[in-house]
Formats: structure tokens, sequence, C-alpha cells
């Protein structure tokens, strides 16, 4: 019954195809008419006859022609899938049209390049470390008393590098920088070391410097020689220091000093009380690399001005033999005794 239905359905889709014109219809007409009328021959008779067998025959085409095609139509036809993408549909190609598939065993991309590892911030800061230590006087600065900024550069050839820069925290202007392989920490170059420790020279008119003076008075060589020390190491590269165990101490110093001048200031008529000011001079601040005391004696107490004549004695911290004993009148002299710096 099924298999019924479904042949009936293809024949009238099939004949729903199927289109009579004028000529048609008086065709059919006049062999319907040529059936009802008398048959007067035998001759007309067998006409009839063969007309009735073309008709059937004609129906019959017509009707299992379009049948015929429909179910060739049927068994050819192929479906295609299809696939729905956001916004549109499209028809996937069919296998025959896909690519060949690549060997197993051949890469299926191109495999990118891995970046190269660069320094982190912590080992380019800890190579700087080594490297100033290595090359700098430490007696003098830590590393923890460095502000340090790193910087991404890159050298002339392109290579990756970075600059590490050490300042001081100390208002002093001193500062270090080093340059590393960014890949592999090593050091490319680095700055001159005695801008790490000696600023270029005392810069009076900062907050921080004047600070000192403000608490301790105009004249650093009336301060104790702890506070001399603390303030050269920080602003004047550390020319003076504290004495050693073997050297004279302050007090001896100031002692000898005012023996060592007091012929001179019984010369100059100046007798009673005289007062002396001792400043020890490091290694670093001589090109002999001796240290010595220079002490600057008055016959009135230093306040907010100096007193004149200025007697300065120089003697050795390690002996305290006394090398010399000189009349300053200039006060700019007084304050800055003739040294030879070590270069």
């Amino acid at each position: 019954m099924k298999s019924k239905t479904r042949c009936r359905e293809a024949i009238d889709e099939s004949l729903s195809g199927v289109r009579f014109n004028a000529r048609d219809m008086r065709a059919v007409l006049s062999a319907v008419r040529e059936q009802e009328a008398p048959q007067e021959a035998p001759v007309r008779a067998g006409r009839h006859r063969r007309l009735d067998l073309v008709f059937s025959l004609a129906l019959v085409a017509m009707v299992a022609i379009p049948v015929s095609l429909f179910a060739v139509n049927a068994r050819n036809a192929k479906t295609t899938p299809v696939t729905v993408a956001a916004g549109a549909i499209t028809s996937a190609p069919s296998a025959s049209v896909l690519p060949d598939a690549a060997p197993t065993d051949a890469p299926l991309a191109t495999a990118q390049p891995e970046p190269q590892d660069t320094l982190s911030e912590a080992e380019a800061i800890a190579a700087a470390r080594a490297c100033f230590e290595a090359e700098c006087d430490t007696s003098v600065f830590s590393f923890d008393e460095y502000t340090v900024s790193l910087t991404e550069t890159a050298e002339a050839d392109g290579s990756p590098s970075m600059t590490v820069l050490m300042q001081s925290i100390y208002d002093n202007g001193c500062f270090f920088t080093v340059v590393l392989d960014a890949q592999n920490g090593g050091v490319l170059r680095f700055s001159t070391p005695q801008l790490a420790t000696v600023p270029t020279f005392l810069n009076g008119e900062s907050a921080e410097v004047q600070a000192w003076y403000d608490k301790l008075g105009p004249f650093a060589f009336t301060w104790s020689q702890e506070n001399q020390a603390e303030f050269s190491r920080r602003y004047e590269g550390a020319a003076l220091r504290m004495a050693r165990s073997g050297e004279l101490s302050a007090a001896d110093a100031q002692a000898a000093a005012l023996k060592a001048a007091s012929d001179t200031f019984a010369q100059l008529g100046e007798t009673g009380t005289h007062y002396a000011y001792p400043a020890l001079y490091g290694e670093r601040a001589s090109a002999d690399g001796i240290a010595r005391y220079f002490v600057r004696c008055y016959a009135q107490p230093v306040t907010q001005t100096l007193p004149s004549p200025c007697v300065l004695v120089t003697l050795r911290a390690g002996d305290g033999m006394v090398e010399s004993i000189q009349i300053v009148e200039d006060e700019a002299q007084a304050l800055t005794p003739a040294l030879n710096m070590e270069e």
C-alpha cells in the first residue's frame, strides 16, 4: 500500500508538468468524434482502430516519460551537507575536492622561534651590584646607599641590553652606570668608578648640606671628628676620617698643635688662652698616602666669624711629627688648607 501511494504521488507530480495546447485538444476531440461516429466501411474501421491505438500509446508515453525522468533524477540526486556559520550559510565541499591529507611525519605548522630569555630586574641589579663592588671604593659608599633604576636599551648591532643607573641617596651628584648584556648578564661597560664616590664639587646650596651647617655651626672644622668624617664621606669624597688605633686622637693632635704654635703666638703678641680645631685628612687626600692633621689655632674661639690671625699646624697622624707651622692671614686659605689630593 505504501509503495502504491508513492507511485501515485510520482505520477501526479509528473502529470502536473504536462501541458496540452489547442492543437493537442483538437486532435483528441477529433479522435473521440471519430470513435463515436458509425462505421461506414471496413477500411475506415481499421483506420479508427489505428487511431485508437495511436491515441492510447500517446497517452501512455505522456505518462511514462515524465515518470521515468523523475525516477532517473531521483537516483542521480546527491545530497550536499550544509554548514551553518555565524551570519551566513555555506555549503561544505564534497570529499572529492578536499586537499590531500598531509603525511603523518610532516609538521602540521611551521614552529615559531621561541623568544630569547632576558635578564629579570633582580638579576640585572645583582649583576650591576657585583660590578660596583668590584670596581668602586666601597669603603666610602655601600651599594645600599644608592637608588637604582633600570632601563631596557639596545646596542648598535640591535642586540638587547640593560642599563642600570645607581645614584647616591645623598645630594652629592655621585653615580655609577653599568650596561649589561640583556641575555647573559655580562658587563658591556661601566662609568668612571671615581664618580661613584667622589663628588665633583660641594654643593653649598643643597638643602641637605645646608642642614648640617644650620645644626652644627658655620665652620665644619669646629665640629666633632665624627661629624667631620661623616660629612666629608657624604659630600667631599671621604677626604676626612676618624682617627684609627695607633694614631693621634683628635685631643692629642689638638694639644700637640697648641704646643707647637705657642712660640708663634708669642711672636704675634697673642698671649693667654689659645684654641685649636683639628681635622684629620686621610691617605686619599695626599699624594704620598700619609694621613695628616691640619690644626687651626686661634687666640679667640671661633663663633660665627673667623678670628685673625690663624696659625695652621700640620702634623702626621701616625707619629705626631710636626711638619709645618704657618701664619694664615687669608680667611679662605684658613678654611681650605693646601692639600696634594690624589688624582
